[in-house]
């Protein structure tokens, strides 16, 4: 096994450990403030802060770090427990995106030939990395060009978005 190979398996373990210590109990959290029906509570500005905390404390698992502690009284403070299930779902898909491999999503007007993706693949692996995978879709209201997504980046080389940029610079 090469060392690069070796290295990226141990930052792989990390990587998930760091992020099971904090996705696993926000996780958890946000699941019973959705059977509990406390978000609305816990957004109130009319309730006192020290209320929020003991509502947030009852919620917690056991043995939860200190950090996601502080970042759900921060939510709660803010008004902003709200976001909690979709900072549970972002986490998840960076998650997805920063795994080995990966998937990018490549929409173009027609079907790309053969020489096209291998060119394409070689391009996009030199920016994201050698263990990409390909998923190619055909969309014509894309009018011609091509739409990249790797995990949270898009890259548009599309005709319909560059018309959109022109039409929003000419507004």
């Amino acid at each position: 096994m090469s060392n690069e190979r070796l290295a990226q398996q141990y930052a792989q373990v990390v990587f998930e450990t760091a992020l099971a210590k904090w996705l696993t109990p926000l996780r958890s959290v946000a699941t019973a403030l959705e059977q509990s029906g406390a978000v609305s509570k816990l957004d109130d500005p009319a309730l006192a802060f020290n209320k929020k905390q003991e509502l947030v404390r009852t919620l917690l698992p056991a043995n939860t770090p200190g950090e996601v502690q502080n970042l759900l009284l921060e939510l709660a403070n803010k008004n902003h427990m709200h976001l909690l299930s979709q900072i549970v779902g972002d986490l998840n898909r960076f998650a997805q995106r920063d795994t080995v491999g990966g998937t990018a999503k490549v929409t173009s007007a027609v079907p790309l030939t053969e020489g096209e993706k291998s060119a394409l693949e070689t391009k996009i692996r030199a920016q994201f990395g050698k263990d990409l995978q390909f998923d190619y879709l055909t969309d014509r209201a894309i009018l011609g060009g091509v739409i990249i997504r790797v995990g949270d980046k898009v890259i548009d080389g599309s005709v319909a978005g560059k018309l959109a940029a022109l039409e929003e610079k000419l507004k």
